[in-house]
């Protein structure tokens, strides 16, 4: 959600422009975005989204995998 919020705040809210924010290939920055369940490795990529923004993610504690 946090990602989300910031590029909201940032008025990115094509496809194209999530892709080019994060890094990534538009259909695959879309769909993490917009992803219910994560799959395996989503959250490295949610952290370096993250980290492209400049957003600090907060330490994750002990549920993370």
């Amino acid at each position: 959600m946090m990602i989300a919020r910031e590029l909201e705040d940032r008025g990115i809210a094509t496809p194209a422009g999530i892709g080019e924010a994060l890094g990534m290939p538009v259909a695959e920055a879309s769909s993490l975005i917009n992803r219910h369940h994560w799959r395996e490795g989503d959250l490295l990529l949610l952290e370096a989204a993250a980290a492209r923004l400049g957003l600090e993610v907060p330490e994750l504690g002990s549920w993370r995998p």
